[in-house]
């Protein structure tokens, strides 16, 4: 199975000026599915929503795209998730330039498996 079998471009349900645009900008962001260790993603992930995020370990609201670090539990932002991805994309290539090492993350992805944990711990 190579790379082409598991990836899933993001710009599928975007306008096609929108598209054309970050075509000539040489850069593209897709989706590539990877084992990840869950626990690790859930201590270390912004939630950003339309207008601020949250700390997904302390639950702290609120909070701006461009930190680096939970302001209450000090936690590193590792990952970053959004609600809505076609809404933020020019924000994205903007944090890609300045934090390489930050990895974006599905948000659909990340709340069905916080879920399944959740329901795992409550019915064993």
């Amino acid at each position: 199975m190579g790379v082409r079998d598991c990836v899933w471009c993001l710009f599928s349900g975007l306008t096609y000026s929108l598209c054309y645009n970050f075509v000539l900008m040489g850069k593209h962001f897709m989706r590539v599915y990877r084992d990840i260790d869950f626990d690790d993603v859930k201590k270390h992930t912004l939630e950003y929503g339309a207008l601020s995020g949250m700390c997904s370990n302390c639950k702290d609201l609120n909070l701006k795209i461009d930190m680096l670090i939970c302001p209450k539990c000090s936690t590193p932002f590792k990952y970053i998730s959004f609600q809505n991805v076609k809404e933020h994309l020019p924000k994205m290539h903007r944090i890609m330039q300045e934090r390489s090492m930050v990895q974006f993350i599905d948000h659909q992805d990340y709340k069905r498996i916080e879920g399944e944990v959740k329901a795992r711990s409550i019915f064993g």
